[in-house]
């Protein structure tokens, strides 16, 4: 993991534990589907927060559960892929 996406999880760790507010502290791996936090308006969100980190869009074809199960998983489909992008 780069020094950006590692910054991008321990923002988004903290940003979903206030915003969030759940009933244990999530970590990077917290499965946040499974741990009941994310439901069809909290999605919009981290996709919301997701795309601002990244400063684009992501194209509706990757919007999937699986791009979203945990906010390690985030940065790797998201972060990490706009780095390579850019570079």
């Amino acid at each position: 993991m780069t020094a950006t996406s590692q910054a991008f999880v321990d923002q988004m760790v903290k940003w979903v534990n206030t915003r969030f507010d759940p009933a244990h502290e999530i970590h990077a791996g917290t499965p946040l589907f499974g741990a009941g936090l994310i439901d069809s308006i909290r999605i919009l969100e981290l996709i919301a927060y997701t795309e601002d980190a990244i400063g684009g869009i992501i194209p509706d074809s990757r919007i999937r559960m699986d791009n979203f199960r945990t906010v390690t998983r985030i940065a790797e489909a998201f972060v990490e892929e706009s780095n390579h992008v850019a570079a």
